[in-house]
Order: C-alpha cells, then structure tokens, then sequence
C-alpha cells in the first residue's frame, strides 16, 4: 500500500519513498512535486508489489530502514534494474559503516549510494540529477538495443538505411569501434573518441593496439585471436589508458565478430570507461585483505590473551609486536604516568630512547594528546599536519604514530602507543583505531586485575596470620572461608566447615529473638558487635567477642557477610572472679561501716526499747489500779507495737545493708535510696550536730542499678563528709546532697561538705586502695565505691576541692538510656 504525495500532470520521472518520515517526504513533494510524481511507500513490500506488478517505471527510490533491511530492499529492486538510482538514508555516525556493508554486499551496482541526514537540505537536487542521469540511460539503453536489432537486420535493408543507423550509433552512450582482422580501425562512434581521447582522423585506418600502453598490447591481440570469427563467440577484458590530461583510466572492451555485406570479416568493440567501477573493486579488495589481515590478528589477540603458559609481562609484549605487525610501525611501548614524568614499563622495537625503564617529560611526547583524547590519536606523517609543530616532533623525531589512554580504575594510568620515525605508507583507518582499543582495554583490565591480586594476597595474608577468628559467608549464612584461628579456636577444621551455615557453632544458651535481632541488624546493612556464647567441636563452651560486617557488590547489594572474633572466655572468667573480690571487699566494707556505726545504732535502736519498756510499765500500773480503762491500756499496747516496728525496721535496714548477695539490676527511684541513706545516719548526724540538706528535683526518672551498691557509695561519701567537718564550728556542719539529669539520659549526684578540703598531696591519690586521711580508716571505701560506680556505667571523682569543702559527684544511667543503648549495641 502507498500514499500519492503528487502526481505532475506530465511527470519528468517517477521517485519512490519508503520509511521516510513525513517531514522529510514533504520537503521533497515541496521542492520537486511539480516535476516528478512521487509515492511513499509504507513498506518494502508495497514497493516491491509495485515493481512486481508492472507499476509505473521508477527512477529513484528513498529508503529510510534499518541498514540490512535496507540493504536487502537494494538488491531486490537491482534485480529488477541494476540502473534505478537508490539512496538509502542514515545518520552521520553510521555512515562511515553503511558505505562498507553496501562496498561488501553482492548482487548491487553502483547506484546504491548511502546518504547522510545532515545533507538532507541537498538531496531534491541530488534526485533531480539522478532521475535525468537515469531516464538519459535508459534512453541510451533502448537507443542501442534498437541499434543492434537494425545492424542484424543490415543486409536486407536500403543503403540509406545504413547511414541513419550509423548517425544512430554516434549518439549511442557507449564507445562503438569496428576493426577488420588486422585490428585496424575501420569506424568508430563519438563515444569511442571521447573515451580513448582521441580524434577519428587520427584512429581511421591506424591500428588499435598503438592507442594503448605497450604493455597491453600483447593482452589486445590475445582477445581478439580469442573471438571466433564464425559469428558465436564474444569475448571482454578491462585495458588500462594512461593519457597525459585525464590519468589512469579502466576500460572494458567487448568483442565480437562481425561479418559485412560484401562478405568482408572484422571485429565490433564495445568501450565502457569502467574506472569508478574498477576503483571500487580495488577499494572492496583491499578492505577484505584488511578485514582478513584484522580477523588473523585478533585470533592472535585471542591465544595469547588466553594462553596459559605465558605471564603477564610475555603477554604485553606479545600483544606490543602483534600491533608492530599490525600497524607496519617497528616500536610500540606501555606507559604509566606520573604527575608530568611519562614512564616506560614494557617496550618492543630497536628504539634505545624509549627503553623499558626509561622516564620522559610528557609534554615531549604525543602521549600527552592521547592521555587527553577519548578516541585514539593516529596520523601517518606529522610533517604533514598540525603535528609538526608539536614539542614532541622536536624532542623525538616521531613522523608516524597511533596512540590510547590505558585507563586502570576510571584514572588515565598510561598509554598504549606505536611509532616511527619515517612515514606510514598509508593512513590509519578504523580498524586499526578499534584493535588498539581493544588492546588499551585488554592491558587496562589485566593492570586492573594485577592490582586486585596483589592487595587480595595481602589481604588474605593478614586474614591468615590474623589473631582472629575469620570466617566468610554468603547472604544465606553458608560458610564459604575460614582461616586457621577460626580452626585453632572451634576445633573444626576449614574442610568441616565449608559449605555449612553457621548454626553447628550454636551453644543453645542464646533463644531464637537474640539470634532475630543479630540478623535483623546485618541484615539491613548495619554492623553487628556483642558477645556471643558458641560451642567447640568437643563440645566446650567459650565466649567469643564478635564483630559481623556486610559485604556489598558494586550496586550496593548485600551479597556476603564476614565475622571476625576472639576468645575472651579466660576475660570473662576474670571479670566474674574480680566482681565476686569486689562483692566481698564490698561487703566487708559495708560491716566496717556497721561497725563505726555502733554508737549511732545503739542510740537509735535505745530509743524504741526505751519507749516500749515505759509504755509497758505503764500499762502494768493501770491494770494494777483500781480505775483500770481499757482505753488507756489499749493506747499504751498501740505505742508498744508502734516501737516495735519502728525498731524492726531499723534491724531491716540493718540486715539488708550488711547481707552478701547477688548483684540486681533494676530500676530504682534516687530519691528513694536518698531518702534511706539519710535515715539510715540521722541518729550518727544528730549526735554530731549535722544538718543534712536535700535537693531533689520533684520529676526524676528512675536509674537501672544495685539499690545496695548505690547505697553503700552514697553512705560512705555522706560519712566521710560528717568525718570531714565533725572538728569545725557548729555552723559549718552542713552537708548537701543535689541530683541532676541531662539529656543523654544521665543522673548526676553531688555530695557537698563545708569542711576544710582534701589535703593535696593525696587529692590525686584519693582512689587508690588503702589510702586514707583518718588514723582508723582501712583506706578502701572510695576505692569500692569507684568499682561500684564504673561497673554501672558510670564514673565517680572528685569534682571539687578548697578550704571551704569538697565535692564529691557520680554518674547513674536511667532505665530509658540503658534500653537505648542497648537497641544501638543490637
């Protein structure tokens, strides 16, 4: 099916369109509408239905397709006239490519022309020619197949006959000469003339060999002997013309015998200048020798790419000769660059200035340009160019080259280049520019890969000589590497545990949510750091200290991850034997204090006792009276009961202070342990005339700790304020205990005193076991009470100290820090 863009009342000729967009068709139909009739064509098919169909006679036909469908229409519409004129239309940077495959397609003449779309604007006029130069041979074709039928019918026609066929042939588009059997010119037509330059009255009568080079005379006479004078055989050869005005020229001679009226015998030769036509043979020859000099050269580029045998430099210098041979140029070079310093690493050739080993300024080289370039720098002759000014022509004398970045890591490391200092017979096509290339990205990726290699080799040297238990695994926890700690620390040996997941290691002491939230976190990205509990080949246990990292592929996909850890069951082990010292130091601390509460205690505990002994005696004298009120002795028991109590309460304080248990942890109120630490001295401060003062915010969030620990600190710093200032006037005996938060989530508690400070020279000295001011002290409660601080989290120092008092301050995690910290540790 096509569309009729316009149809002129009496066409010139008739052009085809198929595939071409409607922008283009009507610039056409615009600019040659009036003379030509013109069809788009939605398809190939529809064109070739047409031709096929006995359509109207194209002259010229565009083809907008891909290239080989493109190709193929060509040679369809060829089989029908091998004269239509076919413009095939690509883009600029395809073009180049489209003008081979038409160069190496059969079964197409000389009127395929590939067509750029940046010369659009051009192409009306362009067809107009063509259409004329078609229709014109048509008509000449026609003009000489009628003259054929008339010379056959010569005999039996009138003389006046002869001589309107002779005027015929003057005007015919191809070259007729006749010869009698001598090979002297007997006629020739105005085609024959003006193809072998010459005049009829010179020819007339002169033998034809003498019009041609010498060295073609012997192949002339060869062709005529060979065409059978009886009238069957015709014979054809291509003769080379030198003349002095147009040059070399391809002539195809056709020859066939000829027999006159009068019974005489000769020869007619039919001459075509065939010299674009040889030339495109010639250029279609030399580009399969290239294409089959290419195809050697990369199967060679293949074996020693891929040989086996050879290392990496016997490679490189393989491949530097095989572009030697390549390009016909005699050295060719591997560089690496640094900063303005060009230096040679490999090098084939006799050129003893760019030895391998040898340095050279850059901005002295060509390299300099291709280091630029994206595309490979090449010319056969720099004295011809703009290179002949260049440092690098004066410093080296290099007149032929063909140059490339080596780029190693998206970074121009070096170049790849081939030289000489004569020039290239012939320039450097695309084939030469695409194996270089080739060859700048093979060495590219195998300096690459080198690299790689070497930082792998110390990586897995560390790996392998490495304290630490290493072990690999891929995203669905299948082992895939382990070094020799992991073998010394399992028991198992690297061939056990490839291929396994790493459950086997489990100890069965951590449940299923710790093993959930370990995986939820390295599954999304993040690094995984705890301590973990696994199980030995034999069977023990130890404690490993773990860290577990994501490894992630050049998109940012998690495709492995790996595991570094190290025993630290003998650290875990010494922890909980220091945390039972500690314990025992602290207990034995907490009964020394007992006992320097003695006095205090007595007086506290003396008052209840006294109380239930009078409201006792008391209630004996009512019942002894003889006014006996129920009411007064049921008063008198409630007190009793209320001094039993309140004596009981102070044996509970009593023995939960002094008591040697476990360490718990748990959320605790501050103001509550205050409150209990205060209540617990108040008979000790009232008998020394110490006033405690409280300053406790009303909202404090509560703190994860040992109410017993915390206890303890704080009662030893608040007596050891009460020892601090029991000397100074009564004025002074003042202690302050403050509670602060900030807003990480840490309490800080402030224990002031008015006394008289810390002497300096055991200020910083104060911390240290069995160190003491007080000539009764053991010198070990700041020291516990440090230990108590740290292994809670926090820290405990002495924040100030003057003639005027000291303070002491330590730090307490909330419940809501810990939970957080132990979300981020997870």
């Amino acid at each position: 099916m096509s569309t009729i863009l316009n149809v002129a009342s009496e066409p010139i000729g008739h052009i085809g369109l198929v595939g071409v967009t409607s922008t283009l068709a009507g610039q056409l139909d615009f600019h040659l509408g009036h003379d030509f009739a013109i069809a788009a064509c939605d398809d190939a098919d529809a064109l070739l239905d047409h031709l096929e169909s006995g359509g109207a006679l194209l002259d010229s036909v565009v083809v907008d397709l891909a290239a080989e469908e493109a190709v193929r229409l060509a040679q369809r519409i060829h089989t029908y006239d091998k004269l239509i004129p076919v413009f095939i239309l690509s883009a600029p940077h395809g073009n180049e490519e489209l003008r081979r495959t038409l160069m190496f397609s059969p079964f197409l003449g000389n009127e395929v022309i590939a067509w750029s779309t940046d010369d659009n604007d051009i192409l009306p006029e362009t067809l107009r020619d063509a259409v004329n130069r078609h229709r014109q041979r048509v008509r000449h074709r026609n003009t000489l197949s009628k003259a054929t039928i008339k010379l056959e019918k010569l005999p039996l026609q009138r003389p006046e006959a002869a001589h309107y066929l002779d005027r015929l042939l003057d005007y015919a588009p191809v070259g007729v000469m006749t010869v009698d059997t001598a090979g002297t010119v007997v006629t020739l037509n105005r085609q024959a003339q003006s193809i072998l330059a010459i005049s009829e009255s010179r020819v007339l009568g002169q033998p034809l060999a003498r019009f041609f080079p010498p060295p073609e005379w012997a192949r002339l006479m060869a062709l005529q002997t060979a065409c059978n004078v009886d009238g069957t055989t015709r014979c054809s050869d291509i003769f080379e013309l030198d003349a002095e005005a147009r040059g070399v020229r391809h002539i195809e001679i056709s020859i066939a015998p000829l027999a006159y009226r009068t019974g005489q015998r000769g020869f007619m030769l039919i001459l075509q200048d065939v010299s674009s036509r040889v030339e495109a043979e010639k250029e279609r020859q030399r580009a399969e020798d290239d294409l089959r000099q290419h195809a050697a050269v990369l199967r060679r580029f293949h074996e020693v790419t891929s040989s086996k045998v050879l290392g990496l430099e016997e490679k490189i210098d393989e491949v530097l000769r095989l572009g030697c041979t390549q390009f016909g140029l005699p050295v060719g070079v591997l560089t690496r660059v640094d900063g303005n310093e060009l230096s040679v690493i490999r090098a084939v050739g006799n050129d003893k200035l760019y030895g391998a080993g040898s340095s050279h300024d850059l901005q002295h080289t060509y390299c300099s340009v291709a280091l630029l370039s994206s595309e490979p720098l090449a010319f056969s002759d720099s004295e011809r160019g703009e290179w002949a000014d260049h440092a690098a022509f004066q410093a080296t004398g290099q007149r032929s080259y063909i140059g490339t970045c080596v780029q190693v890591d998206d970074d121009a490391a070096g170049t790849l280049c081939f030289f000489d200092t004569v020039p290239r017979d012939r320039p450097f096509n695309t084939a030469d520019s695409e194996l270089i290339k080739l060859m700048s990205r093979w060495v590219a990726s195998e300096l690459q890969r080198e690299r790689a290699n070497a930082l792998m080799r110390k990586l897995s040297g560390a790996l392998e000589r490495t304290a630490d238990a290493i072990m690999i695994t891929d995203r669905d926890r299948y082992i895939e590497y382990v070094n020799p700690s992991f073998e010394r620390l399992t028991g198992y040996s690297k061939e056990e545990a490839i291929g396994k997941k790493t459950y086997f290691l489990r100890s069965g002491l951590h449940d299923k949510k710790f093993y959930d939230e370990l995986w939820g976190v390295i599954g999304k990205g993040n690094v995984y750091r705890g301590t973990l509990v696994n199980r030995k080949k034999d069977g023990t246990l130890y404690h490993e200290q773990k860290t577990i990292s994501p490894l992630r592929d050049a998109k940012g996909v998690i495709t492995h991850f790996i595991s570094a850890g190290h025993d630290i069951s003998d650290l875990i082990e010494a922890e909980e034997l220091n945390r039972a010292h500690q314990a025992e130091l602290a207990h034995v601390a907490r009964l020394s204090t007992l006992g320097e509460m003695t006095s205090g205690l007595a007086h506290e505990l003396n008052q209840p006792l006294c109380a239930i002994t009078t409201y006792a005696q008391t209630c004996l004298h009512i019942l002894q009276g003889e006014d006996c009120s129920p009411d007064r002795v049921r008063y008198g028991v409630e007190q009793i009961v209320s001094q039993a109590e309140l004596a009981s309460e102070i044996f509970r304080r009593l023995r939960d202070f002094a008591r040697k248990g476990e360490i718990r942890r748990q959320p605790v109120s501050i103001a509550k342990l205050i409150k209990e630490v205060v209540s617990f001295v108040a008979a000790e401060a009232q008998q020394k005339l110490v006033r405690i003062q409280q300053n406790i915010p009303p909202r404090i969030e509560e703190v994860m700790a040992d109410s017993i620990q915390i206890e303890q600190v704080m009662l030893n710093l608040v007596r050891n304020a009460m020892d601090a200032i029991a000397e100074l006037d009564v004025t002074r005996r003042q202690i302050s205990i403050a509670v602060s938060a900030d807003t990480e989530g840490w309490l800080t508690l402030e224990i002031r005193d008015c006394g008289p400070g810390c002497p300096d020279e055991m200020a910083d000295r104060l911390f240290e076991p069995f160190v003491t001011s007080k000539s009764k002290g053991l010198g070990i409660g700041l020291s516990i009470s440090q230990g108590i601080i740290e292994a809670h989290g926090g820290k405990l120092w002495l924040a100030e100290n003057s003639p005027q008092g000291a303070a002491f301050c330590f730090t307490l995690p909330t419940k809501a820090a810990v939970d957080s910290e132990a979300v981020t540790h997870v």
